[in-house]
């Protein structure tokens, strides 16, 4: 009898020893199901690779950081000139001889405005001299006065070898018939006086085209220096000359 129930116990034990194995072989493959759920995403990262909500989390903020940089780009970035703005803008003066005195000049503004277009009488006689406009950046390196020969008008008196001016191509006895200008209130000044012929809003100041026929020298002087950065103006001025070409 005591050899059947140790034989009986020793059944039991080895029964036992094989469901425990069994049971510890069967846990390691429940344990790959979740990943390979994870699989069949359609957003997922590959098993062994992080969640694919951390991924989520990133996503934001690359779309930010493309926004922010599409933004700086945009307001960096100047306007492109039009065609006519390309034309006026000119670095170097080019008077053109033609059969009768042509006083219609365009006067660039900026990028962000249409060029002016003003017309001068001549000052020379018998139809011997052209205009041009140049767009030049202070200091301008030229000296002016008051011209001898034409009452109520200046002329260039002096150029400095190697200065704007004198790359630009002015040249002692052109009449300076105009220059954009800025001041804190143009339409006013534009109603009361004819010389300014238009006023153009920049921030607090305005930007504006000044005939300087038959204006006070101590005014002239002081449109052409609105024009320098330090001064709140632009950091350019468009200049416009008279010279006898024949």
């Amino acid at each position: 009898i005591a050899v059947t129930v140790l034989a009986a116990c020793l059944l039991v034990a080895r029964r036992g020893a094989a469901l425990r194995a069994s049971s510890l072989v069967t846990r390691p493959l429940l344990r790959t199901t979740p990943p390979s759920a994870a699989v069949t995403r359609p957003d997922s990262a590959p098993v062994g690779s992080q969640p694919v909500v951390v991924s989520r989390r990133r996503q934001p903020d690359v779309v930010v950081l493309r926004a922010a940089s599409t933004e700086e780009t945009t307001e960096e970035s100047p306007p492109p000139l039009t065609e006519a703005q390309a034309d006026a803008k000119r670095a170097t003066l080019e008077f053109t001889p033609t059969k009768y005195f042509f006083g219609r000049v365009a006067v660039y503004l900026g990028p962000q405005y249409k060029p002016l277009s003003e017309v001068v009488e001549p000052s020379f006689k018998d139809d011997t001299s052209a205009v041009s406009a140049v767009v030049l950046e202070p200091p301008f390196g030229m000296i002016i006065e008051e011209s001898a020969r034409f009452p109520g008008r200046v002329e260039v008196a002096e150029v400095t070898p190697g200065s704007n001016a004198d790359v630009a191509g002015v040249k002692v006895g052109d009449v300076l018939r105009g220059t954009t200008a800025m001041a804190l209130d143009v339409r006013r000044a534009s109603e009361e006086d004819a010389a300014f012929s238009v006023g153009l809003s920049e921030g607090r100041k305005q930007r504006a085209y000044l005939s300087c026929d038959r204006q006070p020298f101590e005014r002239i002087m002081e449109a052409l220096q609105s024009n320098a950065a330090a001064n709140g103006g632009p950091g350019e001025a468009a200049l416009v000359f008279e010279r006898q070409v024949k």
